[in-house]
């Protein structure tokens, strides 16, 4: 009881204290304070309106210069610094407005404190704060146009400087950098029309959820699948370590293909004026350039940009139109899906029956021809050789072939009675399996590839690189020597 008689005598203490302490405040000065203060603020937002409409025409007129091909080039080259560059009046517009409105709420606690004598305060002093208050404001309003005016003045001047020295390295950055944001935007713009079909399908339906679903799990069987080659395969070849680590990058390189194959099918249904191929061919045209042209914080090298011998241009070769195609077929569908002019719900179980079936199909053709690119690439269980000429079957371990000698490299395609010689040698030696063509063509290239690797010629890191498809020096002379 004590201790209850104690807080209420020091809780009355403090309100006298407080309530002398504030004595000498009226009500009407409080609410003088409050009025004034609102009405600080009330203009503080009229004025930073005005300020918005001011930086927006000179926003507008910069608009002529800052959004041209010519002025993003010198802004990626850096031409034009990044606080010049960052003149986005509606930010500065909002950041100022978030602080005059945080300094009112603090204002018009102080008042409401007051009010209850929780707070002493000279009148005049109050009274000086809140004119502080808007005249701190108003000057930062003014700064802020001043600011914004002399960045854009700034901006203008340097680069128009610089174009004037710089013109030709700029028209040659520029016409690529509309290339690499054409492929960009084409992309973009067809993968949110395709979210926006895709949700407006799951909206009346479960049929994309249950393709899907589906989609997943022969994945995920496929997969499988060929682990199951692959242990099998290291288990009947004995295979080295490089030879295993193909095993899993052709493994990887099937999976992908997969994928690509039954995303297609997935939207098979659609194909009359959806096609899935030619979308992710964009994606693939967006990755291409991307890896080349984004550094690590996903912003794009302008410099590599310039400078490279990259043949963009073929990347980005009717995107737009295509794009537009692709974006107009299925703002259709999604349209008509909304309006049940298209019922999805019916398609659901034909559909899902006929993408299984499909997938089933797609499945045995790729295990196929997976184990099939396996062997060609495994060592012989029962090694064998046989003359060039005459066919016939030579002892273990000897290379009895007729005489010939590998005197020139090939390009890519490039047709020669001597590729014909080696397409021979390649395929009795098992690494060839395609017909004798006389073309440098890609499978014999991969041929070449793989008696490289087993030779030790190169490692399997090196496909990558340039050497994958040359028939050089070191190739020719191995060949040579296993041939005499």
């Amino acid at each position: 009881m004590k201790k209850i008689w104690f807080s209420l005598l020091w809780l009355c203490l403090l309100v006298a204290f407080n309530s002398a302490s504030a004595a000498n405040l009226t009500w009407s000065q409080i609410t003088g304070f409050s009025t004034k203060l609102d009405n600080n603020r009330t203009q503080l937002l009229k004025n930073l309106e005005l300020s918005k409409e001011k930086l927006a025409n000179t926003a507008k007129e910069n608009s002529a210069i800052t959004e041209t091909s010519l002025f993003k080039a010198a802004s990626c080259l850096w031409a034009i610094s990044e606080e010049d560059q960052d003149l986005d009046f509606n930010k500065l517009i909002s950041w100022l407005q978030e602080t005059i409105l945080n300094e009112y709420i603090k204002l018009d606690w102080d008042i409401k404190r007051l009010s209850f004598w929780l707070l002493k305060e000279d009148p005049i002093v109050f009274w000086n704060s809140i004119d502080s208050y808007y005249n701190q404001n108003a000057q930062k309003i003014t700064d802020l146009e001043n600011d914004y005016y002399t960045k854009a003045t700034k901006a203008k001047a340097n680069f128009l400087e610089y174009v004037d020295n710089n013109s030709e390295l700029l028209n040659w950055l520029a016409i690529k950098l509309d290339a690499f944001n054409a492929i960009q935007k084409a992309a973009n713009d067809v993968t949110k029309a395709l979210d926006q079909f895709s949700w407006a399908v799951k909206d009346k339906s479960s049929l994309l959820v249950d393709l899907e679903k589906a989609r997943e799990e022969s994945e995920e069987d496929f997969a499988k699948q060929l682990d199951s080659i692959i242990t099998e395969s290291i288990s009947t070849y004995q295979p080295n370590g490089d030879i295993q680590a193909q095993y899993y990058i052709h493994k990887d390189n099937f999976v992908k293909k997969y994928k690509e194959e039954e995303k297609k099918a997935e939207y098979y249904l659609f194909s009359a004026i959806f096609s899935y191929e030619k979308y992710a061919d964009l994606l693939d045209r967006k990755a291409n350039v991307d890896k080349q042209f984004l550094n690590s914080d996903k912003n794009v090298d302008c410099s590599l940009l310039l400078t490279t011998t990259f043949n963009i241009w073929s990347y980005a070769k009717d995107v737009a139109s295509v794009s537009e195609s692709l974006v107009k077929g299925l703002n259709l569908l999604t349209n008509a899906v909304k309006d049940w002019k298209i019922d999805m719900s019916i398609l659901e179980e034909p559909t899902v029956v006929f993408f299984k079936k499909d997938t089933e199909k797609l499945t045995r053709k790729y295990v196929k021809n997976f184990k099939a690119m396996l062997k060609s690439i495994s060592p012989k269980v029962e090694e064998s050789t046989w003359d060039v000429a005459t066919g016939a079957e030579a002892p273990a371990n000897e290379v009895a072939v007729t005489k010939v000698t590998f005197t020139q490299a090939f390009k890519k395609n490039q047709y020669h009675e001597q590729v014909k010689t080696l397409q021979t040698v390649l395929k009795n030696w098992g690494y060839y399996n395609w017909k004798i063509t006389g073309v440098y063509s890609p499978a014999t290239i991969e041929a070449v590839y793989q008696f490289q690797l087993k030779e030790g010629i190169i490692t399997w890191k090196e496909k990558d690189k340039s050497a994958y498809w040359w028939f050089w020096n070191a190739t020719r002379a191995k060949l040579n020597s296993l041939l005499q």
